[in-house]
This record gives structure tokens, C-alpha cells and sequence, in this order.
């Protein structure tokens, strides 16, 4: 195997664009392509091609770009269309059935659109129902997360034999098959990949990953194993690399990061530790860090200590926090089994304002779990809005195999679900509307990425999560320049627009 390139939880440099579309927690169901180079067909000359489709959470296309690195160390280059590739890859998810189905349909059509590929499945699906995967004909390889380290050789060797007219196994020897998640809680490996791209303005650094926190609906701590931090000194060593390279904006994510660091302190040290802040506080020592941004914290980790540490470096914190709330009725967290309750919801935003009074709050709900009376859906509806939140990310309750939500009484109409669901997602709307129009007439610092709209405007973010468009590009609008910009007013739902900013 070669050096650096065994882990699942590789720590890389990534690209962030927008709003931070799920919190690890809960998963949201993205399906993204992930970036590619310029390449538009296969080289010439014998290399061999891969391509990459992510589905599912933030921390998964994480996942994606470190498998891209792995196999381009090894020679492969990318390709942006799957009819092009010699080796398909698909790095599912599973957080509802409607993942499972899109995993299956994008094998079915890698094979039909390209028969001499090799189709790849790896990802949450390919831990939690590998024997499903394997049973399919279009499929010739499925990687488990747990050993997702063996992917470039064991796909690779797959290659070879099919090729020499062997036999193709469809998994590593010694991983047992696993259906519809009957499955024990597995710990893998979590180290760091030191070879990543850092030419991105804004940075994802992978420092936890895995869940020990077994809520009622959710099967992530089977599909990601047992929670495991890189230890410090590599995610320190990682973050002033990339800031050394011109990296501006750090964005720490993780499955669980409001975890990091308690697996690698002695069982009897655990309780009431939080190595988490110890950490942020020597990311903040880094000479020549920008910003900062935390992806997604747990409620009840948004701790006194916690925040007061960011409060003190306000200058390149981004006060920008999202908590997963999942429920606003204190039976349906309790039945979730979430580790909080509403008052100690209302707790952490209410320090968040205290100590951050522009803060972004964002959170996390999932209308429809078994046993919600129309009664308890009102109140979780009432109580994000008078909790101060500034957007939702909303995912309809589904049944997930092997998890105790599953096995509840109580549960709730497709159509029922449905409804409640898009309410939410109208509440999101004005939400955010209200919060962006404070801001307008006001200047901002803004960081500017490469990326631009349809008119040709720069785009670009400030610290509490606006996303601005640049009335003209000038030469303060480059890729990774901040400068000051006052807000005119609307683009679209999701963006403001506004004039440079003049500074006496």
C-alpha cells in the first residue's frame, strides 16, 4: 500500500461554495459531482481514467476528493463524464431510502452507458447493505467504509484480473457481507493525507469522523464506525500548510467534531473534557490564519468555554453556528434520543446571540418521526420561530433499517410526512429573508472565491455566511483578496448584492 494513502478519513483541502448544505449529524442528501480538471476525455497513451459521483453529506465528498488523490497518485487522471472512464466510482449514502435507490440507479446506468468500466460502489450504502450491491450485475466492486483504505489497491488488482480473464471479487477478503444493517459498530483508521491540492481560497479539514451517538432514526454510527479524531498535531500541521499556501478561510469538519479529541484521551479522563476547545485555541496560535469556521456543532457542545475561545478571536472566527434541533417538542427529542432538550437549545442560541449578536444560526429538522402528533409538530414549528433561526435544513423522516426509530409504533403517512416536511421549508424561506435584509446598507468584509455568477459578478462570503455578489469585478474582488463592500440589496433568495466600499 503505498504511503499516506490508507485512510477513510483522510484530511484534505476541499473547495466551499455557499451554505453548508447538511450538518454531519444528520446527512443531508446532496448529489454532487465532485470538481474535475480540465481533462474532457482520456489521455493518450495507455493512462487509465476514473470518475467520481458523490451522493449524501459534506463529509462524503471529503471522502471523494481523497479518493481522486489516491488514484491520481497512482497515475489515473479525471474525467468529468462516466462514459469516458475506466474505473466508475459511486461514494453513496444511506441516510434515507431515497440514497439507497439513487445509488442503485446510477450503477445501472454507469453500465449501460459505459460496459467496459469497472462500476465501483463505496460509501454508506456499501457498509450498511453491501450484500444488495453485490447482488446487482452491474456492479463489479463494493468497498465498505471499513476498509475503504483498500480501495486503490483492491480496485486496482480487480482491474488486472478482470482483464487477464480472472475471477473479480466483488469485496476485500475477510469483510463479511452485510444486509439491511445487521451489522456490529466497527473503528477504523483515521489519519493524515499530506499531499493535498491548497489552492482553493476556502479550506475543509477533516480532523473527526464517525458517531457513537446512536439516535433513534439514524444508522450513520453503523455506515461511519466509531467516532475517531486525528490527533492534533497532524490537523494542526495540515491547517498551517494550507494556510502557509494562501489558504484564507478553514472550514473543521467532521461527522461528530463536537467529539474530537475524546478518543484519544484514557476512558477515566472522558467525562467533562473538552478537547475540543483546547484544540481551537491552538488553531487560533497559528500565525497568518484568516478565518475559521466550525461546519456543525451539537447543541449542547456549544459549551461557555467553547464559545467564550471563539468570542476572544472574533476577528477570525466565523460567527456562523449550525445545531442540529431535529425536533422543538421535548417527547420527540427524548424518543430520538437526542442529548438535549429544548430549554438547552434555547440556551446555546441564546449564547450565541449574547456573544455573537450577528451570529448566522442554522439548524436541522426532521418533521414526521414516529409517534408526532399534530400537536408536537405545531410546537417544533413555533419554537424555531422563536428561537431565533436563520435557515433549516429540513429531511423528512424515513425508515432506516436496524435502528430503533424503525421498530417504534406510531408511524406517520408518506403523505402526512410530506406536508409537514414543505411547511417547514416555507418557514426556511423567510427566515433567511428577514436575517439577509438586516444587512443591507450595512459594509461587510467579504472573501471572494473564484467562482462568478451569470452576469460575469464576482462571488464571494462574508464571516456570518452572506452570500455577496460584487455589483463589477475590480481589482479587490480577485480569488482570496477580502475587502469591504456595502449591500445594496437582493439578488436572489440566497444572495445580496453590493457596491465597493469606500475606506477613509
Amino acid at each position: 500500500m503505498l504511503p499516506g494513502l490508507n485512510s477513510l478519513g483522510i484530511l484534505l483541502k476541499l473547495p466551499y461554495k455557499g451554505a453548508c448544505k447538511c450538518c454531519p449529524e444528520v446527512f443531508s442528501l446532496l448529489s454532487t459531482d465532485t470538481p474535475k480538471t480540465e481533462i474532457k476525455k482520456p489521455s493518450i497513451g495507455g493512462v487509465e481514467t476514473i470518475y467520481v459521483k458523490t451522493l449524501g453529506c459534506k463529509v462524503n465528498t471529503f471522502d471523494s476528493h481523497a479518493i481522486e488523490n489516491q488514484f491520481k497518485a497512482v497515475g489515473y487522471q479525471l474525467v468529468d463524464d462516466p462514459a469516458l472512464a475506466t474505473i466508475n466510482v459511486v461514494n453513496t449514502c444511506s441516510v434515507t431510502n431515497n440514497a439507497d435507490k439513487e445509488a442503485r440507479y446510477l450503477a445501472r446506468r454507469f453500465r449501460r452507458e459505459n460496459a467496459d468500466s469497472l462500476v465501483v460502489m463505496t460509501g454508506c450504502y456499501a457498509q450498511t447493505d453491501s450484500s444488495r450491491l453485490m447482488s446487482m450485475d452491474e456492479i463489479d466492486v463494493v468497498v465498505p467504509n471499513e476498509v475503504k483504505d483498500q480501495i486503490v489497491p483492491f480496485v486496482q488488482e480487480q482491474l488486472r484480473a478482470r482483464r487477464e480473464g480472472r475471477v473479480v471479487m466483488k469485496m476485500p477478503e475477510g469483510v463479511k457481507a452485510v444486509s439491511e444493517n445487521r451489522q456490529s459498530h466497527f473503528k477504523s483508521s483515521l489519519t493524515l493525507f499530506d499531499n493535498a491540492d491548497s489552492t482553493q481560497t476556502r479550506a475543509f479539514v477533516k480532523i473527526q469522523d464517525g458517531c457513537n451517538g446512536f439516535c433513534t432514526y439514524c444508522l450513520i454510527p453503523y455506515a461511519r464506525g466509531a467516532s475517531r479524531s486525528v490527533p492534533h498535531e497532524d490537523a494542526l500541521n495540515e491547517i498551517k500548510r494550507l494556510v502557509s499556501r494562501g489558504t484564507k478561510e478553514i472550514v473543521l469538519t467532521g461527522i461528530h467534531i463536537g467529539d474530537y479529541g475524546l478518543d484519544n484521551l484514557p476512558e477515566e479522563q472522558r467525562s467533562g473534557a473538552e478537547p475540543f476547545v483546547e484544540f481551537m485555541k491552538r488553531i487560533f496560535d497559528i500565525d497568518g490564519l484568516a478565518r475559521v469556521r466550525i461546519s456543525s456543532l451539537e447543541p449542547a457542545e456549544l459549551t461557555e468555554d467553547l464559545i467564550k475561545v471563539l468570542a476572544e478571536n472574533k476577528d477570525r472566527f466565523c460567527d456562523h453556528f449550525h445545531l442540529p434541533l431535529q425536533a422543538g417538542h421535548d417527547d420527540v427529542l427524548r424518543r430520538m434520543r437526542r442529548k438535549y432538550d429544548t430549554a438547552r437549545y434555547r440556551e446555546s442560541c441564546d449564547m450565541a446571540y449574547a456573544y455573537f449578536p450577528n451570529i448566522c444560526l442554522g439548524a436541522d429538522v426532521i418533521p414526521g418521526f414516529p409517534g408526532e402528533t399534530d400537536e408536537q409538530s405545531e410546537a417544533t414549528y413555533e419554537f424555531i420561530k422563536s428561537v431565533g433561526l436563520h435557515y433549516l435544513h429540513v429531511f423528512p423522516y424515513s425508515r432506516r433499517p436496524n435502528t430503533a426509530a424503525n421498530k417504534m409504533p406510531g408511524h406517520l403517512e408518506a403523505e402526512v410526512i410530506k406536508a409537514r416536511a414543505l411547511r417547514l421549508r416555507e418557514l426556511s424561506k423567510p427566515l433567511r429573508r428577514a436575517y439577509m435584509s438586516q444587512f443591507i446598507g450595512q459594509t461587510v468584509e467579504v472573501l471572494w472565491e473564484r467562482d462568478m455568477d451569470a452576469l460575469g459578478r464576482p462571488l464571494g462570503i462574508t464571516k456570518n455566511y452572506l452570500n455577496i455578489a460584487a455589483s463589477k469585478a475590480t481589482e479587490n474582488t480577485r480569488q482570496g483578496m477580502t475587502s469591504h463592500w456595502t449591500i445594496r440589496g437582493f439578488v436572489n433568495d440566497d444572495r445580496l448584492l453590493a457596491t465597493e466600499a469606500i475606506i477613509n
